[in-house]
Formats: C-alpha cells, structure tokens, sequence
C-alpha cells in the first residue's frame, strides 16, 4: 500500500500503445505521477581560508556544527582570479578597488548541510556561534552560510512505493473501454511490466563565488508505469 506522507497526491493517466497491431491483443499504460512535498532543508556553508589550509584542518574547525567529510562539495581557489585581476596579469595578488589594499590569496570550502525542518533553527544558531568562534579559534577564517533551498529527503524518497494494484486497476479500465469501443471483450493478461523513476536527495552546493547562494522551494517528482497487454475476444 502506498504510504501517503506530508502532501502527497497522485494522478492517474492512461495511454494506449500501439507497438505492435494485433487485432487479438491490446497493450495499455497506466501511469502514477505526483510531488513529495520536501521535509529538509539545505544550508550552504562556505569557510574561506589561507591557501595553505588543508581538508583535515576545515573539518577540525566545523565539526561543531555537525559537518562532516560526507557534507564537502568542493573548494575554490581566489589565486588565479586575482592574478588575471592585478594589472597586467602578472601580479601575485589582486587590489581592492575601494581602498587599494591588497587582497591575499584565499580558498573558499563549501558544505552542504541538510537538515529536517525542525532543527532548522537550532541549526542557524549553532552555524552562528561556530561563525563568531571560528575567527578567534582559528587564524584567517572566516565562515558564511545561508539556506540553499528545500529538499526531499533521502529517506523519504525511499518510504514511498509504487501503488501496483492502483495502476492494474486503471490498466484494466482503459483497456476495457477501448476493448468495448471496437465491439470486442478484454480476456486474460499476457504480459506484464513495471517502471518506476526516482530522484535522487543532492547536498551539493556552488563553489564558484564566495558569498553567492541560490534559493528555492522544490517539490521532487516521482513516477510509476504499469504497462499490461491484455488478449481480446469477441462477444
């Protein structure tokens, strides 16, 4: 039986297949699509730090907030861009356009932290802390986040199953009308197969530009397809 939790609603379709002209069989497809509505959210955190800083030393600096190897998304270099930025393209480091100070060259960490909706708060004040702790604990960090956008959990994803009986039901239905409708009868099932199609939860987020965060609501989309041929007769 299908479990239905939070807001998920399905809508059943029906298509005829025309694989093959058989005038003794007729093949339908009954489909089931709808959208878990997410339970989790994703916050980006992003650690910037000297460049001769190493994995091993970032986790060691956020395993407060519960991040770990498994949250990494990836790190980002600022060297080559201030390089292409200071004049002439040769410089070693860039300038700061407002005051003319120079910037050294940093690297920017990025995590993906996901988390239920009801830690959603304790989580803001725990990034917090870390964020006014991180400075003083370690020397040239410096540590931001925001939410990414909401998510289907992994979990959740792999709770829900294919309504089979649903989907034969609706297949026969189909099939008995169009079966009606050429003056024929539906007789016994021939064949039978399945599909099921299912996104997979993602905790990556952009690495690409210190600061720059993306948000959103996304409703995840899951379906399942039950194809039947059924053999015909005559009344």
């Amino acid at each position: 039986m299908l479990k239905r939790t939070l807001a998920l609603s399905f809508v059943m379709s029906a298509s005829l297949l025309f694989g093959q002209l058989d005038s003794n069989s007729i093949t339908v497809t009954a489909s089931q699509s709808g959208n878990l509505q997410p339970d989790q959210v994703l916050f980006a955190v992003y650690v910037t730090t000297p460049l001769t800083t190493s994995l091993d030393d970032v986790l060691a600096a956020v395993k407060g907030a519960g991040i770990t190897s498994a949250n990494f998304s990836g790190v980002n270099s600022s060297a080559a861009a201030q390089l292409c930025s200071s004049p002439g393209g040769t410089g070693t480091t860039g300038t700061n356009g407002t005051n003319g100070s120079q910037q050294p060259p940093a690297e920017q960490w990025a995590f993906g932290l996901a988390v239920p909706f009801a830690q959603m708060k304790a989580t803001v004040t725990a990034l917090t802390s870390l964020q006014q702790s991180i400075v003083q604990a370690n020397s040239g960090f410096t540590l931001s986040f925001s939410v990414q956008n909401a998510q289907v959990s992994t979990s959740l994803l792999q709770s829900q199953s294919c309504n089979i009986p649903a989907l034969m039901a609706e297949a026969t239905a189909q099939a008995q009308k169009l079966a009606a409708a050429a003056g024929l009868s539906l007789g016994s099932i021939l064949a039978m197969s399945s599909n099921t199609s299912s996104p997979v939860a993602n905790n990556s987020v952009p690495v690409a530009t210190i600061g720059s965060f993306s948000s959103g609501i996304l409703t995840t989309p899951q379906g399942c397809a039950l194809t039947v041929k059924f053999t015909l007769t005559r009344f």
